[in-house]
């Protein structure tokens, strides 16, 4: 088997807000939201989907550099290569160009859809076997009024869900501490509770607000200062009990290394776009942290289904599971697929048809996408 083409697509989806779910974090504010979709043939007629998810104040690149990283680079670097032989994509990849995760993750989480379709089995066969077929996941509530994030939180656990995970950065430290406390009243005692500042805080603020965050049982403190201020982020996770969860500072695989070291994470977040980009460098993080004895987290970006259905595959391995992921995308947004979701009382349902079991509308895909690119056997990589 060969790849044959790979198509790549500017694809636009309207942010559905709702109550609660706004959008709004510390960084701005969802209202289109901007993939790349990839879909990578082979000669045999398979086609595997892949997905970039970036929101350009939080991810290393917008939807346009990750563009042309795939038109010059990656997608010419792969032509003609077996999907199977991931080791040789990723080597082709790197040669074509450094770094780039987001791009080079498009590709990648293709490659296990089509491992999937080829064999018929699903895709986490191909990342070590599934140990559990049901994700607990957390509810998410983004900035909003108070009363309006509090009547989120009371639909969330309505709907099964049994961690909340609360957006902070209002702008005001008092603000975010009276937040914090109010929420926990609103969720009682017996609802895990989560805080995401999503860089908003200095050193000393972050570090300020822990009694409030320890006082209101918080079970994880993502990524509260800048995604550069690894030292800060090591101050504050030796701080405090509750684990610190980066996750704007970890873009690569050599973050994970960077962030051990220096003792600046309790908890690893995996995404399907970083560290490392795709299901193959989740999987070397994984492994990694298994080593150190550091959990992990699977988590959503504003994203489309073909990720979040990667993401949940890939939770689906891990041998511990200690804390709720996320899948949070398409619930927010027009999304373009047509089957692979259930949650049933808080917990993703991970299908068992082949490759991500997910089927993409067509239709819908060519709707919100507003421009598109082809590299074949005659593209070639860029000088």
């Amino acid at each position: 088997m060969k790849i044959t083409k790979v198509e790549i697509m500017a694809t636009n989806t309207p942010f559905l807000g709702t109550e609660g779910n706004t959008g709004e974090i510390a960084q701005g504010k969802w209202e289109l939201c901007r993939f790349v979709v990839v879909k990578v043939h082979t000669d045999e007629g398979i086609v595997g989907y892949g997905e970039s998810a970036p929101f350009a104040r939080l991810s290393p690149l917008g939807q346009k550099p990750i563009i042309d990283v795939l038109v010059d680079y990656v997608a010419p670097a792969v032509i003609g290569l077996d999907p199977f032989n991931t080791e040789a994509i990723w080597m082709a990849m790197d040669r074509a160009t450094p770094d780039n995760a987001q791009a080079k993750g498009a590709i990648d989480m293709a490659l296990y859809d089509i491992m999937g379709k080829k064999t018929g089995q699903p895709a986490y066969n191909f990342l070590g076997g599934a140990v559990r077929h049901e994700i607990p996941l957390q509810g998410i509530v983004t900035i909003d009024s108070l009363e309006n994030m509090k009547r989120t939180c009371i639909r969330q656990i309505e709907e099964g869900f049994r961690t909340i995970r609360i957006k902070l950065g209002l702008g005001d430290l008092k603000e975010d501490a009276k937040l914090v406390q109010e929420i926990r009243k609103t969720i009682g005692d017996d609802v895990k509770l989560r805080v995401d500042p999503n860089q908003a805080y200095s050193v000393k603020e972050a570090l300020k607000l822990i009694p409030v965050l320890e006082d209101n049982d918080v079970e994880i403190y993502e990524q509260p200062v800048a995604w550069t201020d690894i030292d800060g982020l090591a101050a504050v996770n030796a701080a405090t009990h509750i684990p610190v969860m980066p996750h704007e500072s970890m873009s690569n695989i050599y973050d994970v290394k960077r962030l051990i070291e220096k003792k600046a994470v309790s908890l690893f977040t995996i995404k399907t776009d970083r560290p490392g980009g795709g299901l193959t460098k989740a999987r070397i993080t994984r492994d990694i942290a298994e080593l150190w004895n550091i959990p992990c987290v699977v988590m959503s970006s504003m994203e489309l289904s073909i990720s979040t259905l990667a993401s949940m595959q890939f939770a689906a391995t891990l041998k511990e599971l200690p804390f709720a992921c996320e899948a949070s995308g398409p619930y927010s947004l027009g999304d373009i697929a047509d089957n692979g979701w259930r949650i049933s009382n808080g917990s993703f349902i991970v299908p068992d048809g082949p490759g991500f079991g997910l089927e993409i509308d067509e239709d819908k895909l060519r709707h919100y996408t507003t421009q598109a690119w082809v590299c074949d056997e005659n593209s070639r990589v860029l000088d």
